[in-house]
Parts: structure tokens; sequence; C-alpha cells
């Protein structure tokens, strides 16, 4: 009997190992979010910022598959960080008067970016093999707190016409991580409204105790979209011109067959809180 019950005990399955499964099963419990807070991941010293290994390289100088642009070390010590945009911040906190972040806020509070995530497949709030997330942009005018952040438990209505985001992921204490999957994100600085299309996302999501989130998202983007983007813009011919020349300085991935890098890394952190989706 005692080798019966040990031989039962192996044949148990690690419900996390392999890998994970395109969809996940279908479950009474989600959970979403609204972003109340979302940025731009800078540098904290020279060549240490935050973001994801989205090559699976630690490149340097040298390396022609990432056309030769040095990889960032995260501020905890992970080597391989991708996040070329990065270096584009300050441009941008140029054109804002230092006030990137505060311009971004003010269009989420407005209502003018509204992002939400929604997590499937619960069926556990901090350890679970298999979730879906689903990001969606949102209508409607937000209440704000004196915090001056959305309030929770607030309701949307989906935006039908913009693109919805899908990807399946696990969750280990609290912690979901997803990706690569591809994601239409929608950023809007200023008078400035347009998409970003990662290439090969990745999410890392934290669900804290007190029903609130923070996380990061990072990405490939086409350089060649944003550079039109950029002169479909209200502002001046040089500043397009920059703009241009700069992204073209920073591409670091999807190399072509002449081993000229398409897309440039980039990470965006947020923050959220619980909130109800119509969708």
């Amino acid at each position: 009997m005692l080798l019966l019950a040990l031989g039962c005990a192996g044949d148990e399955v690690d419900p996390f190992a392999g890998p994970v499964p395109s969809q996940c099963p279908s479950t009474p419990m989600e959970r979403s979010l609204v972003v109340t807070r979302m940025r731009f991941v800078k540098a904290t010293m020279p060549g240490v910022v935050d973001g994801f290994d989205l090559d699976g390289r630690v490149s340097r100088n040298d390396d022609a598959a990432s056309c030769r642009r040095v990889d960032f070390t995260s501020p905890d010590g992970t080597a391989g960080v991708d996040n070329q945009l990065s270096l584009l911040v300050p441009v941008l906190e140029t054109q804002t008067a230092g006030a990137l972040d505060e311009a971004v806020q003010a269009a989420i509070n407005s209502g003018q970016l509204l992002l939400s995530m929604s997590i499937e497949g619960l069926d556990d709030r901090r350890d679970d093999p298999c979730v879906q997330l689903v990001f969606r942009q949102l209508r409607g005018m937000p209440f704000v707190g004196s915090d001056q952040r959305l309030d929770p438990g607030q309701t949307f209505e989906t935006a039908r016409d913009q693109p919805v985001s899908r990807v399946t992921g696990r969750m280990r204490n609290g912690v979901i991580e997803a990706g690569p999957f591809p994601l239409a994100l929608p950023v809007a600085v200023l008078d400035a409204r347009f998409v970003l299309n990662l290439h090969n996302a990745r999410i890392r999501l934290r669900w804290r105790p007190d029903d609130t989130f923070d996380g990061m998202v990072g990405g490939g983007i086409p350089a060649d979209e944003l550079i039109a983007t950029v002169q479909t813009l209200g502002i001046p011919q040089e500043l397009r011109s920059l703009v241009a020349r700069l992204v073209n300085g920073i591409t670091d991935l999807d190399p072509d067959a002449d081993g000229n890098c398409r897309r440039f890394s980039s990470a965006l952190s947020f923050e959220g809180r619980g909130a109800f989706v119509n969708p």
C-alpha cells in the first residue's frame, strides 16, 4: 500500500510544467482593471533601465544581430534588457517642457486615454497555471479622486472600433507574466493620439492584495510606423526630421536580409485599479 501511495504521488502532474496553453478553461471568476497611470520607462543612470530581454541575447556594440545596439542592465542587475525607447524619452520630455508624465496623466484623467486589462479564466487569485489577459480601449468620462488618480470600481464601455489584444500567461504569487504576443497600445500625449503596435510584446502584472495593480509592458515598435505617425503630428518639421533620425538610430530588433533592424525595443510601466468593463 505504501509503494502504491508513493507511486500515485509520483504521477501527479505539475500544472506549471510545460508551455502555457493557447487557451485557458473558462471559469466564472474574472477581474478587470483600468490603467490609472502610465509612464515611459526612464534610465535610472547611464546604461541602467528597466524592461525585458526581448531577443534572448546580451548584446554588445559588436553584435550584428541587434545592429550593434548595446543592451541595458536592469536596476536589479539583470543583463540583456532591451529598451531603446528610453533613449528617446529625454527628447519627448523636451517637447513637453519636462512634463511628459503629467501630460500622459492628464490624458488618462480626462478620459482621452483609457485602457483596461481583464484577467479571465481565473481559478485562484494568487497562483494559477493559466490565465488570459484581454486588453481593451475604453470610452467614458472617469471620476478622479483627490489623489489625482481614477477612482476604483467605475464602469466603462469598450471602444468597439478599437483593436482587442489577448494573451495567455501564468500567475505565481499574484504576479502574471505573459508573452510574446502582438499588442496595440494606445498613447495620448497633449494633442497627439496614436497607437503603438508592439510586436513580440511581454507583460509583467502584479495584483496586490488591496486590489490595485502595477506592472510593465514592452515590445518591438516598427520604426517606419512611428516615423510615419510623427509626420502627421502638429509639430515643427525640424522636430519631425529629428525624431526620424533618432528612431532610425536606435533600431535593435528584427533585422532584415541586409542586417538592418526594422524595430526598436520599448518598455512602459503602468498602475491600475479594479473596474467593471462592458465588453
